[in-house]
């Protein structure tokens, strides 16, 4: 996660970032705050998908004959990539949390437009929770470039199959990440990109309070009520509350005063279910924004 100048509240700090914004031509980006287990994702799809946002299947292109993709391609011609990463979340959370939950909205959101769902891209830029300071099974390796060359390629490619459009959703929250995926969208003029995180889709639902030890409604964090709340709505055999610490303290410089100390111990699934719903709905209104 990161990380903006200094001085900032909550809501400023998250919304910052959804300030940057680049139009020219026909690709847009958009920021916003901030795999794997099909079988689960297969299990909560009748969950909250009645009516006629409800497709009953995950569509996921690696699943896809050619026929199929390009008939999928013909009737919605806007592909869902998530994005993520390697990266320490504490004791009781997996290593790919960022990776999980952005396969796991995204192919919610699949089950509830047809939109078909790319592999994911794991390789994230992660620069604050580096491993030579003790936050083991970070990958801080990869370069901003790598990234941005990676996505500029994959869209490029997605847009030959057909793709016009493409929703890239990271679960990852930091600055030199999220350039360097604007930038790859920049070098794939071909097909229309736009960069959002779950912060898009909850925008307007945080209420900053005085008191910043209390949980704020929808207010993100890394490794703690927020993020473990939503690993329990999703992968609850992959969390292990009972080595979650009272505390995760974070001491990187930009953050706002309600993210540098955070309490995971606080965490439900009830919360994470009430999370999903909130970023399920505004994602699936999101593309059909974007489909139009």
């Amino acid at each position: 996660m990161r990380h903006i100048p200094p001085g900032r509240g909550y809501v400023e700090y998250a919304l910052h970032a959804g300030k940057i914004k680049h139009e020219s031509g026909i690709h847009t980006v958009r920021t916003g705050y901030n795999t794997c287990c099909s079988l689960r994702i297969e299990a909560i799809r009748s969950v909250q998908t009645t009516g006629r946002d409800h497709c009953m299947k995950t569509i996921r292109l690696l699943e896809l004959s050619p026929k199929e993709l390009s008939r999928r391609v013909a009737k919605k011609p806007l592909l869902l990539i998530p994005i993520g990463t390697v990266e320490w979340h504490a004791d009781h959370l997996p290593l790919g949390v960022d990776s999980l939950l952005s396969v796991a909205i995204c192919e919610e959101i699949s089950l509830r437009t047809g939109c078909v769902v790319a592999p994911l891209i794991s390789s994230g830029v992660c620069r604050d929770l580096q491993p030579k300071r003790g936050y083991v099974g970070t990958v801080d390796t990869i370069r901003e470039k790598t990234l941005t060359n990676l996505v500029a390629d994959l869209l490029q490619g997605y847009a030959k199959m057909g793709f016009q459009k493409a929703i890239l959703f990271s679960g990852h929250f930091e600055m030199e990440h999220f350039s360097a995926i604007i930038e790859g969208i920049k070098k794939a003029p071909s097909i229309q990109g736009e960069f959002m995180t779950a912060l898009n889709f909850l925008q307007g639902r945080v209420k900053e309070l005085e008191d910043v030890t209390l949980t704020w409604p929808y207010a993100g964090d890394h490794a703690a009520e927020w993020e473990t709340s939503l690993m329990l709505e999703y992968y609850p055999d992959l969390v292990h509350m009972e080595h979650a610490p009272e505390t995760i303290e974070l001491d990187m410089a930009g953050l706002p005063e309600y993210i540098r100390k955070r309490y995971p111990r606080r965490a439900s699934r009830g919360y994470g279910r009430k999370l999903r719903r909130a970023i399920i709905a505004a994602g699936v209104a999101m593309v059909r924004k974007v489909l139009g």
